[in-house]
C-alpha cells in the first residue's frame, strides 16, 4: 500500500483539503490548548460525537456490504477496535469506545444521562446525514477518500491539542481514564487513516473519480467545521439559535 500512496498525486490533493479544514485549527480547539475552554463545553461536543458515530456504524455497514475484500478486512479490524474486541494503544489495554467517552465526560462533569440525552445540533444531523448518504451512494474510493479527512484529522488534534492541554492546564493526564480516548485515538487513527487513505488511492482510478473525492471530501470537511461551531458558538459562546415563540 505504501508504494500507492507514494505514486498517487491524489493523496497529496486529498491530503491538503483535510489539513485546509483540520478542526485543531478551530477556535473551540484553541481554546482549549490554551486551557480557557471548560471541559464540559468538551464533554459535549464528545456526546454528540457519539451520536453521530451511530449513523457512521451504518455507513460502515454499507460500505462493507460494497467493498472488495480488503475493504472489508479494514472495516472489520476498525470495528472490532471501536467495540473493545481487539487494539489497545495504551496501558489499559482494549476497550469500548463508547466507554471511553463515559469516562472522560464523567471527569468533565457530564453524567452517562446527560451524554444519552444531549440533542444533536442542525450541523451535526448534517455531518452525519451526510457521511450516511455518502457511504450508501457514492462510489467505494470517493467514501474512502472521505473518511480519511475525518479520521485522519484525529492524530493531529489529539497529540497536539487535547493531551497537551490535559496535562498542562486541566490536571488530566495522557494515561488517566480520563483521557483514554483521546490517547487511543492519537494512536488507532493514524493507522486507520493511513489505511483508508491508501485504499482510496487504489480505488480512485480515473480522473472523474478523483475529482468526486475532491469534492466530496471538501464537502464533509466543512460539515466537520459547521458542527465544531455549533457547539463552540452555543456552549461556550453562549449564542442561543432563534427559536419560534414559546419554544426553548
Amino acid at each position: 500500500m505504501a508504494s500507492v500512496i507514494e505514486k498517487s498525486d491524489i493523496v497529496a490533493r486529498i491530503t491538503a483539503i483535510r489539513d485546509k479544514w483540520h478542526f485543531k485549527q478551530h477556535p473551540l480547539s484553541q481554546r482549549l490548548a490554551e486551557g480557557t475552554l471548560d471541559l464540559r463545553v468538551l464533554a459535549i461536543y464528545m456526546a454528540q460525537h457519539a451520536k453521530y458515530v451511530r449513523y457512521g456504524l451504518q455507513a460502515f455497514g454499507h460500505l462493507y456490504a460494497r467493498g472488495a475484500s480488503d475493504v472489508r478486512k479494514m472495516l472489520a479490524e476498525n470495528m472490532a477496535e471501536e467495540e473493545g474486541l481487539i487494539g489497545g494503544h495504551t496501558e489499559h489495554g482494549a476497550h469500548d469506545h463508547m466507554q471511553m467517552i463515559y469516562d472522560f465526560c464523567d471527569r468533565a462533569g457530564l453524567t452517562r444521562e446527560e451524554v444519552l440525552g444531549v440533542e444533536m445540533t442542525p450541523g451535526w444531523y448534517g455531518r452525519a446525514l451526510y457521511y450516511l448518504n455518502v457511504a450508501r451512494e457514492e462510489p467505494v474510493g470517493v467514501v474512502l477518500a472521505m473518511q480519511f479527512t475525518q479520521e485522519g484529522q484525529m492524530p493531529a488534534f489529539n497529540a497536539e491539542i487535547v493531551l497537551p492541554a490535559f496535562e498542562k492546564h486541566y490536571g488530566i493526564k495522557r494515561t488517566d481514564r480520563a483521557a483514554i480516548f483521546f490517547a487511543e485515538h492519537e494512536m488507532a487513527d493514524q493507522e486507520h487513516s493511513t489505511r483508508q487513505l491508501a485504499l482510496a488511492a487504489k480505488y480512485l482510478d480515473t480522473p472523474a473519480l478523483e475529482a468526486r473525492a475532491e469534492v466530496v471530501a471538501e464537502e464533509m470537511c466543512k460539515l466537520r467545521w459547521g458542527c465544531t461551531s455549533d457547539t463552540y458558538r452555543k456552549e461556550h459562546l453562549k449564542q442561543w439559535d432563534e427559536m419560534p415563540p414559546g419554544v426553548k
